[in-house]
């Protein structure tokens, strides 16, 4: 008999004693932490979590499933999960299907934007039986951004380029809650008329863009290949954000996961644009 139909008939709904989800597998790093964050046992019902799911620490003892981008069916059942949490941003389609057609309650957010990233916490609260926290935490986020929206706006909007990836180069696009992030403040994406969340430019075409400012956003303790990525562009003198001297590497985890994290990453990200980089 097959290992799914045989971890199946041994799966058993198991229930946390306030009535919400007591075992749960995270398919992404953020929403290990999302529900880490969302009650005082969040982080005790996690039974499971995506590779590089590293905030809060604890998480790292955690079981893996693998990468978000392809994560292991067959240890998502072998958990024996009463509750996934899936995103539409990163989970492959297909599999999160499979989970669903074996019986799994998988419950799938989407961080497309800002706005989304804050209905995102409202869907983890409902799903895990802490609606309350859920509303608490989005209401704070959205507050958080209210703060921020349009401090220090300049009257000539600093055009920057977000790098994420390098070979191939990786940008954050329009279609992105990184994307929203760049707009607050009066920041200007050069990438915001992008159709996709992550577009893969040519570098000629950042040239003809010539962005005023590179950000390169590290992931992870070890920056050394980040730094990497933003000498590179030192060969083009022609760039103004080379000849300006505005080519920065910058802790990219806060803003590049859609947690209330964002918050932090989204003042950093505004303190150095607008020349407060210590």
């Amino acid at each position: 008999m097959p290992f799914f139909f045989v971890a199946l008939c041994f799966f058993v709904l198991s229930a946390h004693p306030a009535g919400g989800a007591a075992r749960i597998v995270t398919l992404a790093p953020s929403l290990g932490e999302l529900v880490a964050d969302m009650s005082a046992d969040g982080l005790d019902r996690i039974v499971g979590v995506s590779e590089f799911s590293d905030y809060p620490p604890a998480l790292l003892k955690k079981p893996s499933v693998g990468p978000y981008f392809r994560f292991s069916v067959e240890k998502v059942i072998g958990l024996k999960p009463d509750l996934v949490l899936a995103t539409r941003d990163g989970n492959p389609k297909d599999s999160v299907l499979r989970l669903r057609e074996l019986g799994l309650n998988v419950v799938v957010v989407s961080t497309a934007s800002l706005k989304e990233v804050a209905a995102s916490m409202r869907i983890v609260g409902d799903a895990m039986g802490e609606a309350g926290a859920g509303r608490a935490m989005a209401e704070q986020f959205e507050r958080g951004l209210a703060r921020i929206r349009n401090t220090g706006v300049s009257k000539e909007p600093l055009r920057i380029l977000l790098q994420i990836g390098d070979e191939p180069l990786v940008a954050a696009g329009g279609a992105s809650f990184v994307g929203d992030a760049v707009s607050l403040g009066g920041l200007k994406n050069i990438y915001s008329d992008s159709s996709q969340a992550y577009p893969r430019p040519a570098v000629e075409d950042v040239l003809k863009r010539n962005p005023g400012m590179i950000l390169v956003l590290a992931l992870g303790r070890d920056t050394a290949a980040f730094k990497r990525m933003a000498e590179k562009w030192g060969r083009f003198q022609s760039l103004e954000a080379v000849k300006r001297k505005k080519v920065f590497v910058v802790k990219g985890d806060e803003l590049l996961r859609p947690t209330l994290r964002l918050l932090e990453g989204i003042s950093a990200l505004q303190r150095i644009v607008y020349g407060k980089t210590n």
